[in-house]
């Protein structure tokens, strides 16, 4: 494998992000427990390699890691035992592990100079990571109440998320092509944030953008 050098490591981050999406995809063809199992540890792996890209300090990465380590047992706890009570704090540790990715994401992206193409496909990676993180949301939403997102059927969450996926840039990028809508008041507040981020984040981004390229420019 190549190394992961700090002018290119949002391409990395990027790459194993659009990873993720292609494994969840490849699971929907083939739903037993073998190819969830397959899913649950290349996400891992597509996780760790997310975070061996950023240019983070030690104590976060070794928080990170941490938190992949439990995720990890965590999945194989699940398939071996199939309780409940794993398959929830394993998409609570993936929810808190998209979060501080995202929080590592930005403050590279937004705050540090100079602004180039290593950090603009940063910002790619950071869209895509919000889209991410409502997912898991709404697969913990379909957890508490099956029939909360209409379109999609009651399921596994590892069957649910690739849908929650796709349900979630839709409605980030407001699309909002009705296959899929919300159905339960909890799911309707999260697709209002949701698209209120989506439409936002453009802007928001742009300008922490032009700011920072300023700022390189005036120092």
């Amino acid at each position: 494998m190549p190394q992961i050098k700090k002018e290119d490591n949002f391409i990395w981050l990027t790459a194993s992000m659009v990873g993720m999406l292609l494994t969840g995809a490849f699971s929907r063809h083939f739903p037993d427990s073998l190819t969830i199992l397959l899913l649950e540890i290349s996400s891992i792996v597509l996780l760790l390699l997310s975070l061996l890209s950023l240019a983070s300090s030690p104590a976060w990465k070794k928080r990170l890691l941490i938190l992949l380590a439990f995720m990890l047992i965590t999945a194989l706890t699940s398939v071996a035992t199939g309780l409940l009570a794993a398959d929830v704090f394993f998409l609570m540790l993936l929810l808190l592990f998209f979060l501080s990715m995202g929080r590592l994401v930005a403050q590279e992206v937004l705050l540090s100079v100079p602004v180039d193409a290593n950090k603009l496909v940063g910002a790619i990676a950071l869209y895509m990571i919000l889209g991410m993180v409502w997912s898991v949301l709404y697969t913990m939403v379909l957890m508490i109440w099956p029939d909360a997102l209409s379109g999609i059927p009651a399921g596994d969450w590892q069957n649910n998320l690739p849908q929650t996926t796709y349900f979630s840039f839709v409605t980030l990028t407001t699309l909002g092509y009705g296959d899929i809508s919300p159905a339960r008041p909890m799911s309707e507040v999260l697709v209002i944030l949701e698209a209120i981020t989506g439409m936002f984040y453009l802007a928001i981004i742009v300008a922490g953008l032009v700011g920072t390229l300023k700022q390189g420019k005036n120092s």
